[in-house]
C-alpha cells in the first residue's frame, strides 16, 4: 500500500474520529489529510515511471501544489469524451480538495460540521476512483506531465 492510499485512510480515520469526538483540530486535520492523499496519488503515479529508482522521491519533491492545479483544459466542454469529463472532475475534485485543505489549515473562525468533513473525503474518494479508471489515458498522462510543470504543445 502506497504513502497515498494510507493516507486516504488516516484521513478517513481522522474524520470518523473528530466527528464522534466534536473535536474541530481532527476534523481539520481529516480534510488536509484527504487533500495531501490526493497530492501524493498524483506524485506517485507520476514517479513509479521514472526509470531510476533512486531518483524518484527526489522528482517527487518537485510538484508544486499551485502548479499540480493546471493541466487539461478542453477544447470543447459540451462534445468531451468520457475520458475527458472524468478527468475534469477530477480536476474539479483535486481543486476544491486544495481550497478546503487551506482553509481548514488556515481559517481559524471556520467552524466545520460533519457535511465538511464528509463532503472532503467523498472528493478525495472520487479522485482516486475517477483517476484509477483513466490514469493509463494517453490525456491523463499528459495532464500529469503538466501537472508537473511541463507545457503542452
Amino acid at each position: 500500500m502506497g504513502l497515498a492510499n494510507e493516507l486516504l485512510e488516516d484521513a478517513r480515520f481522522l474524520a470518523a474520529k473528530g466527528i464522534a469526538d466534536q473535536r474541530q483540530t481532527l476534523m481539520r486535520r481529516s480534510i488536509s489529510t484527504a487533500y495531501y492523499a490526493a497530492f501524493h496519488l498524483f506524485i506517485e503515479d507520476f514517479v513509479e515511471h521514472w526509470e531510476f529508482p533512486d531518483q524518484r522521491a527526489r522528482l517527487g519533491r518537485m510538484f508544486g501544489h499551485s502548479r499540480m492545479l493546471t493541466g487539461f483544459t478542453p477544447k470543447d466542454r459540451k462534445n468531451s469524451t468520457s475520458v475527458e469529463q472524468a478527468l475534469l472532475d477530477v480536476i474539479g475534485a483535486f481543486s476544491q480538495l486544495q481550497k478546503d485543505r487551506e482553509r481548514a489549515d488556515y481559517d481559524g473562525g471556520w467552524r466545520l460540521v460533519e457535511t465538511d468533513v464528509r463532503n472532503a473525503i467523498g472528493l478525495a474518494e472520487d479522485v482516486f476512483a475517477k483517476w484509477g479508471k483513466i490514469k493509463d489515458e494517453d490525456i491523463a498522462r499528459h495532464h500529469l506531465l503538466s501537472m508537473f510543470g511541463a507545457r503542452s504543445d
